[in-house]
């Protein structure tokens, strides 16, 4: 069996879902194969993906969101969630990212969001949400977000992961990815064989981990990490189909 993850994101959504793409991911489906989404999008954004693959009339297998941190089946319901604690350090990247000149900063825990405000005016509490799925800032610039995103990786690995995602960064807790995962939701398999395919810098670790293929429009840096390159997920799929 052969299961693709797939990025959301300039990966799939090029403009909405084409027909072509949607009638390819049914057909790998219907040969017995997993098809699924793997996005930094938080729990609420990314629930908006089955409504989108529901308008073209085709269903996935797995959503997996938060980078990693939640795991969906394809009904949207929740089989796996993985929770970070909130500490006295997050307080610190709440300052670098000011520092850095944040445009927004938020805190998710899978059901609800709080908002920082980035120009300090307006008070904050983190006692009120002690656990989180992931952070997300957001930069006006990909300079910020890289030097915000290094900071993270170099000063808080043993609390949380970074992955800039243009100018953003989004934070699943320690040792969280989508490479995990993708490896979480294939442990109920027997050995199947895992593609990946995206376009944006936060796909690299899952397309360097597994069988992997950058989409044409993705950025230089996804395309060398990529042993393979198709223009649309359903050229990707026609691969892999006439693999023997």
């Amino acid at each position: 069996m052969k299961i693709i993850a797939s990025d959301y994101d300039g990966t799939v959504n090029c403009n909405g879902i084409s027909q072509r793409d949607a009638e390819a991911i049914t057909k790998f489906r219907e040969a017995g194969n997993k098809f699924g989404i793997v996005t930094g999008r938080d729990l609420d954004m990314a629930l908006w993906v089955l409504f989108e693959f529901k308008k073209v009339k085709t269903k996935i297998d797995f959503l997996i969101c938060c980078t990693g941190a939640i795991i969906l089946n394809g009904d949207g319901e929740i089989i796996k969630i993985k929770k970070g604690k909130v500490l006295p350090e997050h307080h610190e990247m709440i300052k670098k990212a000011r520092e850095l000149g944040v445009n927004s900063f938020n805190f998710n825990d899978g059901l609800k969001r709080i908002y920082i405000d980035p120009n300090g005016k307006i008070p904050y509490d983190l006692d009120c949400i002690p656990e989180f799925t992931q952070l997300n800032v957001w930069f006006m610039s990909n300079e910020s977000a890289d030097k915000f995103n290094a900071y993270i990786n170099e000063n808080y690995a043993n609390v949380i992961s970074a992955y800039r995602n243009g100018g953003s960064v989004d934070m699943p807790p320690a040792n969280t990815s989508k490479v995990t995962g993708i490896y979480d939701y294939a442990s109920q398999f027997d050995s199947p064989e895992i593609y990946t395919v995206g376009d944006n810098l936060n796909d690299i670790p899952m397309i360097e981990e597994f069988c992997g293929f950058a989409v044409s429009n993705a950025q230089d840096a996804v395309k060398k990490s990529a042993k393979h390159q198709c223009d649309r997920v359903a050229d990707m799929i026609e691969i892999i189909m006439e693999e023997k």
